[in-house]
C-alpha cells in the first residue's frame, strides 16, 4: 500500500487536524504537529496494540475517552481508552492518540460515538477493525486522491523550505565565524607589524 497520508480531525471541542495511514498488516501511523515543534511527530500504533484495544472494547459497553494528560501522569484517570493505551505503552502522548483513534474508528464505522464534545464515549460496533479501517483509508484516498497528493506535495515543500532556512542560518553562522577569525588575524597582524616597527 502506498504511503500516502489521509487527513482527518479530532472530534473534541477544539478539533485538531492530523494525518494518518494504515499498512496491510494493520499498523496505524498518526502524524501530528505539536505547537513548539518544527517537524510533525509520527507515532505508530501496532496491530497487536489495536487488537488488544478491540478486546478491551468487546464487552459492548460505552468506554470513556479518558486521556487527560495530568490525570494519566498522576494515575488518577478513570478507566477508558486513553488509560488502556497508557497501560500498553506508558507515555502520555501515546495515550492521547485515543483522540485520533476515536475520530478514525468512528469515521470507519468501527466505533459509535456518543456525539458529546466533552465526556466523549465510544462503543464497539464491529470487531473487523482492521478490514474496515483499511477500506476507509483507501476510500479516503480515492475520494480525495488529488487533495491527498497535493497535501503530501505541500508538506514536502514545507519541509524543504524549513531545511533551506536551517541551512541558510547555518551558513550565516559559518560566515560570521569566518569573519570573526579574519578579525582576530587582522588584530594579530597589526600587533606583529607594530612589534617589528619598533
Amino acid at each position: 500500500m502506498a504511503a500516502f497520508w489521509s487527513r482527518s480531525r479530532t472530534l473534541g471541542t477544539k478539533p485538531k487536524g492530523f494525518s494518518w495511514r494504515i499498512d496491510n498488516r494493520g499498523n496505524l501511523f498518526i502524524k501530528r504537529k505539536f505547537r513548539n515543534s518544527h517537524f510533525p511527530r509520527i507515532d505508530k500504533i501496532s496491530c497487536r496494540h489495536l487488537d488488544r484495544l478491540c478486546e478491551f472494547m468487546q464487552d459492548r459497553e460505552w468506554k470513556a475517552l479518558a486521556n487527560n494528560a495530568a490525570k494519566l501522569y498522576t494515575g488518577t484517570e478513570k478507566d477508558g481508552i486513553g488509560k488502556f493505551l497508557y497501560k500498553l505503552h506508558p507515555e502520555v502522548s501515546y495515550a492521547q492518540l485515543s483522540s485520533h483513534l476515536g475520530a478514525i474508528f468512528y469515521q470507519a464505522g468501527v466505533w459509535e460515538w456518543n456525539k458529546e464534545k466533552r465526556g466523549m464515549e465510544f462503543l464497539l460496533l464491529s470487531e473487523n477493525w482492521k478490514e474496515k479501517t483499511i477500506e476507509y483509508y483507501r476510500d479516503s484516498l480515492n475520494f480525495g486522491s488529488e487533495t491527498a497528493f497535493f497535501d503530501n506535495f505541500m508538506e514536502f515543500k514545507e519541509e524543504d523550505k524549513t531545511n533551506k532556512r536551517q541551512k541558510q542560518q547555518s551558513q550565516k553562522g559559518q560566515i560570521e565565524t569566518f569573519r570573526g577569525i579574519d578579525k582576530v588575524r587582522e588584530i594579530e597582524q597589526m600587533k606583529l607589524s607594530a612589534f617589528f616597527r619598533d
